[in-house]
């Protein structure tokens, strides 16, 4: 009995402290986030090195909103970037894989695979409004990072660019953070998922006043001080919209810069931390979560699994990361864990090693022909090699380094640099960016040079391109010379220095370096197509159509080099073999909006309007935003006498392609069939402010004046400009027509007479 009254005192004891016991309990962050959805904006600044900030300890530069960032959240010390190239790298953030899964291992011509899932896909499963806003071209929507996205503002023209590098197309932080304000506005009662991406601090640093002037010694910072500055404008949107108290804002980068430190002057050559280690804070409004640091290393990977477990969303079997939610509230969490980073650009674009690391909180190891070791603790800036010294060490983290790569590539995707649009391909090998690709299969086997031994090369060759963007291209080509003269293996080099004659229109030059690179490799497809583009320049266009042929019939040919062709042929007026050459080109890349475009253009000149028709819906289907598409839609829809279809289609591309002089010129004819005559006049004009060489544009707006009572002497001088210009004999008889009916008008016989008899010895 007294044992039983004993129990019974235990469970009454028990029940009366348990709630206290549940006082004490632990807390985690799902008690925090409870039941309530949350917002998430993610915030990348391109090329932004973490011992730069002022919340990491950096003291010659004022962050004060990155400041209030991190005091409002946790901060991450030792964040690691997977790969030091912007691309690849927020393909790692976005997708929660590795590069050597994703495949995506460069800039300009990876595509990101359809078949990852992306952040923004999930949000969107979960009835999320997703949009994007990128700073630079290379992340445009082409390469694949827009899936998902409801918004996703990319919006570069790569049409007026004269440069080497697509990271030379660029926008300001001021009209990103502007259009995020404006998507916010539009969005802010639903639940959101934002990325935005900031490209100031990457090259060429041009900090706006006053921050050029306050930075005038280290214009790097002044990016960072005017990228802060501009995220202070969100920070004051997000708090006036109290939509701070129900957002979860993430902030990062996607690589550092190396600013001249171990020999390298930018980023994406070499993995030192320079490169590699970036600022990770992740801002949740708790005051439980506040001003925290955390100083495990941890990596991008990570950045996407934790904002899913934080949203509730299921974490995907795909994703290689792992959610960093435990770290948040538990400082003293022991694990060994470790961060992989590696580049291949040495070896996509100079034939030399790529470059891989490992790295825990103790010691780094990166591998190539000459593996180095360094302990980060009592050797942060990688100055001492003790791989020597430590050959346990360096063994032990090579065979994690395997076991990774070896765990994280089991079903990876093959990488894949064609299959880019052969619009923005053509544009790229003519900036001399996507041709200098190397065919990775042709070094399998071979023993590569060590990047390390060939930065000054790399250094040499980066400063011809800058000075070549500058226009001083006489000194970009006598250091290419010397890069020639000390490593003539590079084809990188001769695809250069031929681009760097072709800006000087020295066509016989660029020709001559081009093909010493064709002779190094025969099967390069972007050589050949950029000798074609030079002997299409000096209007030999046979010369142009000889070389594309010889090549595809040796060798498996890129399907651009079948557009081109088209072109070619379509110039020389051939046009069944043009339309030959645009089919050979789908069959080999069914979604090429440009050739089903071009189609359209040649069955609209051989009057196939039903043909032009089927061919210009489905490019306008691949990709609306062509150049001439709405041109060619407009002249089928004038040409089926729906004149209303056809303004709207000359309105739009004058809209997209304001510099299209025909659509201009073709929408005043229009205009003319109208008789809106005061319109006929304002495209005219335009038409002749776009392209004053343009002798038709003359002879119609002197047409048009010369039904104005005062305008006759103005009708008079514009149409014999456009005779002097050189007009066919239809037009030049209406041009005389013209004159003589004017002379008439005003009284002058003689004049009028001389224009009749113009007329007849035409006719004669």
């Amino acid at each position: 009995m007294r044992k039983n009254r004993n129990f019974f005192l235990l469970i009454l004891i028990f029940i009366f402290i348990l709630p206290f016991l549940n006082c004490k309990r632990k807390l985690n962050i799902k008690d925090l986030i409870g039941n309530k959805s949350y917002n998430y904006i993610l915030i990348s600044v391109d090329t932004l090195r973490a011992d730069r900030l002022e919340c990491y300890g950096f003291s010659r530069i004022k962050t004060p909103t990155i400041n209030e960032m991190a005091r409002s959240g946790i901060k991450f010390e030792r964040c690691i970037s997977q790969t030091p190239l912007t691309l690849p790298s927020h393909t790692t953030i976005l997708t929660g894989t590795y590069p050597f899964f994703h495949g995506v291992r460069d800039n300009g011509g990876f595509i990101v695979p359809k078949e990852l899932q992306t952040i923004a896909e999930l949000f969107k499963e979960k009835k999320y409004i997703t949009g994007a806003i990128v700073g630079a071209y290379v992340l445009d929507s082409k390469w694949g990072l827009n899936q998902g996205f409801d918004f996703y503002y990319d919006r570069f023209n790569l049409d007026r660019k004269e440069g080497f590098s697509i990271a030379d197309v660029q926008r300001r932080g001021d009209e990103v953070i502007t259009v995020a304000i404006n998507w916010l506005n539009k969005v802010k009662n639903n639940n959101f998922f934002l990325f935005l991406h900031l490209y100031d601090p990457h090259t060429p640093y041009e900090p706006p006043s006053p921050f050029k002037e306050k930075y005038s010694n280290d214009l790097y910072l002044g990016e960072i001080a005017y990228t802060d500055f501009q995220l202070g404008r969100l920070w004051e949107y997000l708090k006036e919209e109290k939509l701070l108290d129900k957002t979860i804002l993430i902030f990062t980068s996607d690589h550092g810069e190396s600013l001249g430190e171990h020999g390298e002057a930018t980023h994406g050559f070499f993995v030192y931390q320079e490169g590699i280690h970036v600022p990770l804070i992740f801002v949740l409004p708790f005051k439980k979560l506040q001003n925290l640091i955390r100083e495990q290393v941890v990596s991008l990977v990570d950045i996407m699994p934790t904002i899913l477990e934080l949203a509730k969303i299921p974490i995907p079997k795909q994703i290689q990361g792992r959610s960093l939610v435990s770290y948040f509230l538990n400082k003293n969490k022991n694990e060994d864990s470790y961060a992989y980073s590696e580049t291949y650009y040495p070896r996509f674009h100079y034939g030399w090693s790529e470059v891989k690391s490992i790295q825990n909180e103790k010691y780094k190891l990166i591998i190539s022909p000459d593996p180095e070791l360094y302990d980060l603790q009592n050797d942060p800036e990688e100055k001492i090699d003790i791989s020597q010294k430590k050959k346990g060490i360096t063994r032990e983290l090579e065979k994690i380094m395997n076991a990774y790569l070896k765990r994280y590539s089991i079903g990876k995707y093959e990488m894949n640099y064609k299959e880019v649009d052969e619009e923005t391909r053509k544009k790229l090998a003519a900036l001399g960016y996507i041709g200098t690709f190397i065919d990775s299969e042709s070094m399998e086997g071979k023993v590569l040079p060590s990047p390390r031994n060939k930065i000054h090369i790399f250094n040499q060759i980066s400063t011809a391109k800058e000075l070549s963007l500058k226009g001083e291209l006489k000194k970009a080509e006598q250091i290419m010379l010397e890069v020639i003269e000390k490593e003539p293996e590079i084809i990188d080099a001769y695809f250069v220095l031929g681009n760097i004659c072709f800006k000087q229109k020295k066509y016989n030059e660029a020709i001559k370096w081009l093909s010493k690179a064709l002779d190094k490799k025969p099967d390069y497809d972007f050589v050949v197509l950029n000798i074609a583009i030079s002997y299409i320049e000096m209007e030999k266009l046979d010369k142009a159509e000889e070389i594309l042929k010889n090549f595809v019939n040796k060798f498996q040919a890129d399907p651009i080099l079948y557009l081109t062709l088209g072109d070619i042929n379509l110039k020389q007026e051939d046009y069944f073999e043009a339309i030959q050459y645009y089919k050979k080109c789908l069959e080999i890349n069914p979604r090429s909006a440009r050739a089903y475009n071009n189609l359209a253009r040649v069955y609209i000149i051989l009057n196939n309007i039903s043909e032009a028709q089927v061919n210009a819906l489905k490019s306008l289907s691949l990709n609306p935003a062509l150049r001439n598409l709405h041109y060619n839609l407009a002249q089928i829809y004038e040409l089926q006498n729906q004149l209303d279809k056809a303004e709207k289609e000359y309105l739009l591309e004058l809209e997209r392609f304001p510099d299209n002089y025909n659509a201009s010129f073709n929408l005043a004819l229009l205009y003319r069939r109208k008789k809106d005559w005061t319109k006929v006049e304002k495209y005219l004009r335009f038409t002749i402010n776009i392209n004053p060489k343009f002798p038709f544009a003359y002879l119609f707006l002197g047409e048009t004046l010369s039904l104005k009572k005062g305008k006759e002497k103005e009708a008079i001088g514009l149409i014999e400009k456009a005779v002097s210009m050189g007009l066919d004999k239809k037009h030049l008889k209406f041009a005389y027509y013209l004159l003589a009916k004017i002379y008439l008008k005003s009284g002058n016989q003689y004049m009028a007479s001389i224009y009749a008899r113009k007329i007849q010895q035409l006719k004669d």
